[in-house]
């Protein structure tokens, strides 16, 4: 049996999607947002079809065009970023299996919300408007977090409140690297990742048995092991009843 060779990460050039942009403007995307083309284990490439999948779900659900993946090493920060003309460049490690009860979907229903929302028309930031900027931004930001959840209820076809308990639980994992100083904030997000915390909270109040307000010390009340995370999550209806 011969060894499988993933293939080049062209998926922006050869998905049959319908694209906003013209060919000719994705392959200047595509060289200007990354630095160099890599492939994709088997693991990866099951990923980023289930992705696909899901976004296909969330765009039709809202009427809204297609999104086009564009994954590969690139310079910079923002590896996992929704871009202009619904084109969302990933890192290969962003499509690493991850341990129990852990998953990156969240990061994807928020970039995904950012574009059903109409987000990336919003002009870019300069020397004289940074300040408003970052304001309106950072209120964008906690708008997508709250789609997020919706969009997670469509694309995993989960309740609301699994979807609710995925979303806070993520953003206590990010805040928790940010704490740990593993990685920074990103643009145009709050400085203190406690505002996400405590907005979505504030946008999902029917959930206060498995939600906890920020700042807690060391974690939340319901913090577990990703085991004991994974059972848990497993037993949370996949719609409502």
């Amino acid at each position: 049996m011969s060894k499988r060779t993933p293939r080049p990460l062209l998926r922006a050039l050869t998905r049959p999607h319908r694209s906003v942009l013209p060919h000719a403007v994705q392959c200047a995307a595509l060289a200007a947002l990354l630095a160099g083309c890599t492939s994709l284990t088997p693991t990866q490439e099951a990923r980023l079809d289930d992705w696909q999948r899901f976004a296909d779900r969330v765009t039709a659900r809202y009427h809204a065009s297609n999104v086009t993946f564009l994954v590969g090493t690139q310079s910079g920060p923002g590896a996992g970023a929704m871009r202009p003309g619904g084109l969302m460049t990933l890192s290969p490690n962003t499509l690493d299996a991850l341990g129990p009860g852990q998953s990156r979907d969240f990061l994807l229903a928020h970039e995904l919300a950012h574009w059903v929302l109409g987000h990336g028309a919003a002009a870019p930031p300069n020397e004289t408007n940074a300040i408003e900027w970052q304001r309106d931004q950072e209120a964008r930001e906690l708008e997508a977090n709250a789609e997020a959840v919706k969009i997670l209820m469509v694309g995993r076809g989960w309740s609301e409140r699994k979807a609710f308990f995925h979303a806070h639980s993520y953003l206590w994992s990010y805040r928790g690297g940010v704490v740990a100083r593993r990685y920074g904030i990103p643009a145009g997000h709050p400085s203190d990742p406690c505002v996400e915390i405590n907005d979505l909270i504030r946008r999902y109040p029917r959930y206060p048995h498995i939600s906890e307000p920020c700042p807690s010390w060391p974690e939340p009340r319901w913090a577990m092991t990703a085991v004991e995370l994974d059972a848990r999550s497993q037993t949370l209806p996949d719609a409502p009843p």
